[in-house]
């Protein structure tokens, strides 16, 4: 019998056997020992780096109910980088598991977790990482499906296959659509249609677009004549790493429903997908900036790949206002780049800072256009010179931020400006520990004169201000005396957590103070925290001395 038959006939065993697991979720995994003692059992989700010691212990002495809990809150999908950090050095810190709490089972179901938590991510590297450390993952299918799909995502599809190969039990119910994927793409088609047969007679509706796409894939039949494929990839509210790699080989683009669905890792395959439309290109990459998972010059590059005709861009002053925001952004950049006369330019880059507030994108923008703003600037309106001064504030150029509001006419600043000029005060604390008192009293005194100020803005900038510094009484009578109107952001928040949060952080509690911040932040961006809500989660960090997350949350509330 030829090795080719052999093979076909040891997959219809496999795929008869296992016909009622199909593609299901479970997984088997090998209990995992250290030498002849059966005591001395390593459990598999204590893998992890040693250097985050803040962490160590948050598994300690906690039932599997309460890890599970804990690792589904993890807001994956947080749109600011200090979050998104936090979540990591969490994931991959090697943690202590009670094996007084935990069963084998359940410790293989935390591992999974953890694993699927940095995937989601975009961790693959990681994932990669401890494979190649820890021998015993060698026989864990789990984590050999996760460096497949993350081979697939990152259009190493011969990496990706090679894993396979190199495994003599391919488990059908773990990798039966990348094995037809694989075959594929090795031009093993009489394998791939057998795959796909046995696949069909289960029937699952699931299945049906995953089918159709890899016959295409087999065929001569141009994708001109795949309009119902098409039809049917608009009806998949996701995509996971297989569809998204058979897609780049049909040359066929996902929508943007499906991009907005998608994980970090899923997002970051974007970017390398030459078949994904250019919007969804900038979509992806303005979400990864703000994430800090790439630089401003990917977004660049992003921005300049959009299609704009000549005349648009040069009247993109105009034009940008009838555009949204993720096309207005690309068109202004080209037009900016293009701009010779100094003037134009620095309206240009005005316009771009201002639509880039929609969208919480001023951070990675003012990154972007710093080193374009020309030196000359002429008179401006408070508001643009507002614009540039959190520009500045933004790079940490604090006496520029501070220098060009001083160039406000008359010097009679609106409440807005006063607000700056506070927040770049305390942000001078931050850098250096030195507050301008003087300074401080002025600004207070000139806010005062309005009898009543609406701004949640204001409020936040307080209490960073009494969070971290201690104030002679009568600058604390001024902030006292200050008369807010009403405000419905400002009732947001859960009371109940307000109480908890002082007295697990206070007790050094990680665990239940790190549940209730990741419950409180979500996937939200922090600036649509109310008062209450930014006020528990400093206190959080401040509490358990994770410092150098609580500063870098400081400064998002100080831009």
């Amino acid at each position: 019998m030829s090795l080719k038959l052999a093979r076909i006939n040891l997959l219809i065993i496999l795929w008869i056997f296992y016909a009622d697991l199909l593609f299901a979720n479970q997984i088997i995994f090998d209990k995992i020992e250290l030498g002849n003692d059966s005591k001395a059992q390593k459990y598999i989700s204590e893998i992890g780096d040693d250097k985050k010691l803040n962490f160590t212990d948050l598994f300690n002495k906690k039932n599997y109910e309460d890890i599970e809990n804990f690792l589904l809150i993890l807001p994956t999908k947080n749109s600011n980088p200090v979050i998104q950090d936090l979540i990591f050095q969490i994931l991959t810190t090697k943690k202590k598991i009670d094996k007084n709490f935990i069963s084998p089972e359940e410790d293989n179901k935390i591992f999974e977790l953890n694993i699927n938590k940095l995937f989601d991510t975009g961790r693959i590297n990681k994932i990669e990482l401890y494979y190649s450390q820890y021998p015993e993952l060698k026989k864990n299918e789990f984590i050999l499906k996760k460096m497949i799909e993350g081979n697939l995502l990152r259009n190493r599809h011969s990496e990706a296959c090679k894993i396979l190969d190199n495994k003599s039990d391919k488990m059908p119910e773990i990798f039966g659509k990348i094995l037809i994927i694989c075959d594929i793409i090795n031009n093993r088609f009489e394998e791939a249609k057998l795959g796909l047969l046995l696949l069909k007679e289960l029937n699952e509706p699931g299945n049906i677009f995953f089918i159709d796409l890899a016959y295409l894939l087999m065929s001569e039949k141009e994708i001109i004549d795949s309009e119902g494929l098409k039809k049917q990839l608009n009806e998949i509210k996701s995509l996971n790493p297989i569809i998204m790699s058979s897609l780049q080989f049909a040359e066929i683009s996902p929508n943007y429903e499906q991009i907005e669905n998608l994980s970090i890792s899923g997002l970051l395959s974007i970017l390398s997908n030459p078949t994904v439309d250019t919007d969804l290109k900038i979509y992806s990459s303005e979400i990864l900036v703000k994430q800090e998972r790439i630089d401003v010059d990917m977004l660049s590059q992003a921005y300049q790949l959009s299609r704009f005709k000549s005349s648009d861009v040069e009247n993109s002053l105009k034009l940008y206002k009838t555009l949204s925001p993720a096309k207005a952004r690309p068109l202004l950049f080209q037009s900016i780049l293009k701009e010779k006369n100094a003037e134009q330019k620095l309206k240009k880059i005005i316009a771009l800072l201002k639509i880039s507030q929609i969208d919480n994108m001023i951070g990675p923008i003012s990154n972007l256009v710093f080193d374009l703003v020309p030196e000359e600037k002429g008179l401006m309106s408070t508001e643009d010179t507002l614009l540039l001064s959190r520009m500045y504030q933004s790079k940490n150029k604090i006496f520029e931020a501070n220098e060009i509001l001083n160039n406000i006419e008359n010097k009679d600043f609106s409440s807005e400006v006063y607000f700056r000029k506070i927040a770049l005060l305390v942000k001078q604390f931050l850098n250096n520990g030195y507050l301008d008192e003087n300074k401080l009293r002025d600004y207070l005194i000139g806010l005062n004169k309005n009898k009543k100020i609406n701004s949640e803005k204001l409020r936040k900038i307080f209490m960073v201000l009494i969070l971290n510094v201690e104030l002679p009484q009568d600058i604390v009578n001024l902030i006292s005396n200050f008369s807010f109107s009403e405000s419905d952001k400002e009732e947001k928040g859960n009371l109940q957590y307000l109480f908890l949060t002082d007295q697990f952080s206070k007790n050094k509690d990680i665990f239940n103070s790190l549940d209730i911040f990741f419950k409180i932040v979500s996937n939200r961006d922090f600036e649509e925290l109310s008062l209450l809500e930014n006020y528990q989660v400093l206190k959080i960090l401040k509490n358990l001395s994770l410092d150098n997350y609580y500063k870098r949350l400081l400064e998002n509330i100080l831009q």
